[in-house]
């Protein structure tokens, strides 16, 4: 095993030893990824598991090798044909969304082995048949192939053979050969017009023909239709002029250097339409947003009449959201922290105006990236909205949670933070544990506690494995509190968290789940557990 890891790390100049060894690497390695789509599947692994999987291999790294990006598609494109049906949620649908457009980006890219870029086209082509295997990728021998080309071609010649037959039989009873007139019969051609006796005009029956890959068939009739007279509809959209990532480069300067000396936004979106190319139009928000972090001293760099531009752009349909998003990215991506809070503000009036939902705008800080700028979004949003408006925003499809790295994913510091920016009314969850953590720690008595809980929580929260999990928080934060008397501390709140355990088994799991994250984020603590005398 360590002799095939490091062949598959060498890469060049192997020996065919190491390159065996390589191949046997390679495959361990496809089967790993295989087993663990099986494990999701089966409901071993959470779904954020898999979801970081597929971003680790689709993570985008500097100087890197066509061959070492090879690999990891290949390892993509198994894992996506194993869970791809169970990750494409309409919960997840920003995601896949991303997903698909940064393969369709690599597809793209010079150098690629074109057999990984068919195992791309694969996976698109799956998904769009709603992850179902079309009967045209069941694979076949060359046999069979050339049998079913055969029959195509016999079907061909008989429909032809039966139409020309037809029309020579009208001919002869509208127009009878004249007396003394002779048929012609040694010029090579039989009754059926057309029709040559020694079968060159059309092959023979039993005669194979090459055979074709069918993504060659598709290529070949793309080359017939150019070649022959296309219709009107076609001959017009030929005609129209494409455009270019240069030209929409070109105008989009333009655009720009006229919109901050007064042009109108009617003008504006006029303009726009010249330079509108689907999976271009990014370049133009790109553009738009870093006119205003360079054009800080003008009227229009508040970002109120930027978003007037992007809102219009969308209602007159050249501006979709993931390509606002994408344009979004790419600013955020190229700019310094210090920039931060100027484009967190605009981003927050986008979401006002909808030039992007709050969902999807979430989508691009999954897993804490860039952190903590959406933190500081929503404070914004806070700002401007109030919270009624940013609660009801942030529905039950924004996982605001995803939005933190890991390491922050923990209720006491999450606590800490959200309460710093007067957004933990976001998290229903959070707040009840945070002021049952601060009424606990004022009162000893399980009585005034419990009383506490029937008061301020309602009676569905209370029946959740979710509060299970708060209040056994609350219980071991303060029991751990003070070292010197955590088993007391532990057994006087012990009848507290057994109202509870005794119902359900999922409430169980929820304060041993407690329990654990509560050992992870203190470093597991020695003999925690012998100290309870549960």
């Amino acid at each position: 095993d360590r002799k095939s890891g490091a062949a598959f790390d060498k890469k060049e100049g192997l020996t065919p030893e190491e390159e065996e060894q390589r191949g046997v690497a390679k495959k361990k390695m496809l089967g790993n990824i295989c087993f663990i789509g099986e494990l999701f599947k089966s409901g071993i692994l959470h779904e954020s598991i898999l979801h970081r999987c597929v971003q680790k291999l689709l993570e985008k790294k500097r100087h890197e090798r066509v061959a070492d990006m090879s690999e990891n598609i290949e390892c993509l494109c198994s894992l996506l044909r194993v869970v791809g049906k169970l990750l494409d949620t309409p919960k997840a649908e920003g995601l896949m969304n991303q997903y698909f457009e940064r393969m369709k980006a690599i597809s793209c890219r010079p150098g690629l082995p074109v057999r990984i870029r068919f195992m791309l086209e694969d996976v698109a082509v799956l998904r769009e048949n709603k992850w179902q295997q079309s009967h045209a990728a069941v694979p076949q021998t060359i046999a069979e192939m050339r049998q079913q080309l055969s029959e195509h071609q016999r079907v061909a010649i008989t429909e032809s053979e039966k139409s020309r037959s037809k029309a020579a039989q009208r001919q002869q009873q509208s127009a009878s050969p004249s007396k003394g007139h002779k048929r012609r019969g040694g010029d090579g051609f039989s009754k059926a017009i057309g029709r040559r006796v020694d079968g060159q005009k059309f092959p023979p029956l039993n005669q194979q023909s090459p055979v074709v890959p069918e993504r060659m068939f598709q290529k070949a009739n793309v080359v017939i239709q150019e070649k022959g007279k296309p219709k009107k509809a076609e001959a017009a959209a030929a005609a129209e002029k494409k455009v270019s990532k240069q030209d929409v480069v070109k105008l989009s300067d333009t655009l720009i250097e006229r919109w901050w000396k007064g042009m109108g936004v009617e003008e504006a979106v006029a303009l726009a339409k010249q330079s509108y190319a689907p999976g271009l139009m990014h370049i133009v928000v790109g553009k738009i947003l870093k006119g205003c972090l360079v054009q800080k001293e003008t009227k229009r760099s508040d970002g109120l009449e930027v978003t007037a531009l992007l809102k219009a752009l969308g209602a007159s349909s050249l501006l979709e959201e993931n390509e606002f998003a994408k344009g979004y990215e790419e600013v955020l991506e190229s700019s310094s922290e210090d920039e931060w809070s100027a484009i967190a503000s605009m981003g927050a009036l986008a979401i006002i105006e909808g030039c992007i939902s709050l969902f999807r705008f979430a989508a691009l800080f999954d897993v804490g990236k860039h952190y903590p700028f959406f933190i500081t979004t929503l404070k914004k949003l806070l700002d401007l909205r109030g919270s009624a408006w940013l609660k009801e925003a942030c529905n039950e499809k924004v996982n605001l949670t995803k939005t933190f790295p890991e390491k922050l994913q923990i209720a006491d510091k999450m606590i800490d933070i959200l309460k710093e920016k007067k957004l933990l009314f976001l998290f229903p969850t959070l707040l009840i544990q945070f002021h049952l953590t601060d009424f606990v720690k004022q009162n000893e008595s399980v009585e005034d506690v419990l009383t506490w809980i029937q008061e301020n929580v309602d009676a569905e929260t209370q029946s959740s494995a979710e509060f299970c999990f708060v209040l056994g928080s609350s219980v071991f934060a303060l029991a751990t509190a003070d070292h010197t008397a955590e088993t007391e501390l532990l057994t006087t709140w012990k009848p507290l968290l057994l109202k509870y355990v005794s119902r359900k088994k999922s409430f169980q799991v929820a304060i041993l789940f407690s329990l654990q994250v509560h050992c992870y984020s203190r470093g597991f603590p020695k003999g925690l557990l012998l100290k309870t005398g549960w």
